[in-house]
């Protein structure tokens, strides 16, 4: 005959002595108590250094994808036209060609022709600087067509001028002068494969840690309530302080570890160039933090009062499968709408709403596409939600967490008492 005696699933929590600890000093006591137990474990050490190695393969991935400059040969005959190739290119928006001198013995027809079979060139140009040839293997590049034509046309122009007795340089800086000024309205220094790599990276790291914290807070809270620790815990503090003290030290571990691969990852891509990083990185990263902790306290406040009403690990995923829900939608939203369209209408509006907010809007700040104004509704709309979730997760966690046996049903969990 077992003699463990079960708790009565109507009985109120056991009233503790309000003499006995302050809200603050039991609130912390509780969060200093989560901090120690899992900043000291070798799981945390080891995740921790292998996030910042996995940070490293990415980053050589993508400096290996990256193509170089286009090589384009020249041969001796039109060796006199390189110096204007390459100031053509320079100038080009989105051009990166490299101008190379072919050199060597016998017919240079043949060595063009291997070249470009070999693929060591894209295009070999020869012939008279007045009206060179440009051959190719299969098909033109129209970028380089274009640049070998403005190249030609300037080279005319300059001994044009200089049979006219009229100095190319004065000239050229008397039209450069004249050129019309561009302005962009969300100038942007990364390319299609940064920006993914910056959406992936943000929206990926964030929804990592909600759902590696959150899991890790949840199974913390079925434990203690399979091992009747919460018994004991709740005979001298308030339910309220037991949860709010966990928030707090699973939340200071989770931005401990953020911070540092935020650092990584900083100079990582400062070091290598693979990413060009927003100007002002340190207030990047304090932003970061920021949504980070809005959104861990709000997803995790969630999981830990669904937490509460089990008894099992097992039981467990069924429970927090919601919620699982509310963190994976804004992370494939992010991957999905992101990378197709960052302006589109739809993905903005989104960004706003919590529990939507706090994976994409990082984002779009990371992107620097977010205007200032959006990113302030979207802090206001997701410290309302935080307040109203809190207290709704508060009050399942109170009504729950003393409960043993069979799940508590949902209606139970939220009664008012």
């Amino acid at each position: 005959m077992s003699t463990t005696a079960q708790v009565d699933k109507d009985a109120p929590p056991p009233a503790p002595d309000p003499g006995a600890l302050s809200a603050r000093r039991a609130v912390g006591l509780v969060a200093g108590r989560e901090i120690n137990s899992r900043m000291r474990t070798k799981s945390f050490v080891l995740s921790t250094l292998g996030l910042v190695v996995a940070l490293g393969v990415y980053t050589l991935i993508i400096l290996f994808s990256k193509e170089g400059p286009t090589k384009v040969g020249i041969d001796r005959d039109a060796a006199a036209l390189r110096p204007m190739l390459t100031a053509v290119a320079d100038r080009a928006t989105g051009a990166d060609f490299e101008f190379v001198t072919i050199d060597g013995e016998g017919d240079s027809g043949d060595r063009a022709e291997k070249l470009l079979r070999d693929s060591d060139v894209a295009a070999v140009i020869s012939g008279d600087t007045a009206g060179p040839t440009m051959t190719v293997e299969r098909e033109t590049d129209p970028d380089l067509l274009a640049v070998v034509n403005a190249a030609v046309a300037e080279e005319r122009t300059s001994r044009e001028l200089e049979r006219e007795g009229v100095d190319p340089v004065d000239f050229a800086q008397r039209v450069a002068s004249s050129a019309t000024q561009t302005r962009a309205l969300e100038p942007s220094g990364n390319s299609a494969a940064e920006q993914f790599a910056l959406i992936l990276s943000s929206t990926g790291l964030l929804y990592f840690f909600f759902i590696v914290y959150g899991i890790m807070l949840a199974q913390g809270v079925v434990e203690e309530k399979t091992s009747r620790v919460v018994e004991l815990l709740l005979s001298s503090i308030r339910p309220w302080q037991l949860l709010a003290g966990k928030l707090i030290g699973v939340a200071v571990v989770g931005v401990t570890q953020l911070v540092l691969l935020g650092g990584a990852a900083v100079v990582l891509a400062e070091g290598t160039g693979a990413i060009s990083l927003p100007t002002a990185v340190a207030g990047t990263l304090v932003t970061m933090g920021v949504w980070f902790l809005l959104g861990f306290f709000l997803f995790a406040a969630m999981l830990a009062a669904a937490a509460a009403r089990v008894s099992r690990q097992e039981d467990l995923q069924a429970v927090v499968q919601p919620v699982m829900v509310l963190i994976t939608t804004p992370f494939v939203l992010g991957i999905a709408l992101l990378s197709k369209n960052a302006h589109d209408p739809v993905i903005e509006w989104l960004s706003l709403v919590p529990p939507l907010s706090p994976i994409l809007m990082p984002a779009r700040m990371l992107l620097g596409i977010a205007p200032a104004w959006q990113v302030a509704v979207s802090l206001v709309l997701a410290v309302a939600a935080l307040a109203g979730l809190t207290r709704i997760a508060g009050r399942m966690y109170a009504n729950s967490v003393l409960r043993s046996g069979s799940r508590v049903p949902l209606a139970e969990s939220l009664r008012l008492r």
